[in-house]
């Protein structure tokens, strides 16, 4: 199998959003619920000025892949600005958060290596 997306390929789905994540909303690219694929899901994500990604960690790893603006990496208590051009990883398990400091939005790509989103089980640690 073998497949290109992109944010126009979905723009028919409707962006997803958290109550427990003020002025972040994501779109699924890659997922097994979707289109049948495994091993890897991938999404995009944006995190709007003065939204926040709140701390959390969860079992997988994760890569970002910064497509646009900057915004604040919160490492489980060491801070660190990230941009447009920075691929982040994340081991499993590390306590990461993301604040959108600036008036631009903040976008990214998530990579986890699960077969689909919903199996990332995430752990607040507010």
């Amino acid at each position: 199998m073998i497949f290109v997306k992109n944010l126009n390929s979905i723009s028919n789905q409707e962006w997803k959003t958290s109550e427990k994540y003020p002025g972040v909303r994501w779109k699924f690219l890659v997922d097994a619920d979707i289109d049948g694929s495994k091993g890897i899901s991938c999404g995009f994500a944006e995190v709007l000025p003065g939204g926040k990604l709140t701390l959390h960690h969860h079992a997988p790893d994760e890569i970002y892949v910064v497509t646009n603006g900057s915004a604040t990496l919160n490492k489980d208590g060491e801070l660190e600005e990230i941009k447009k051009g920075d691929v982040v990883y994340i081991s499993n398990n590390a306590k990461h958060a993301l604040k959108n400091n600036s008036d631009e939005t903040f976008g990214f790509y998530w990579l986890f290596p699960t077969d689909r989103f919903k199996e990332v089980e995430y752990f607040s640690d507010e």
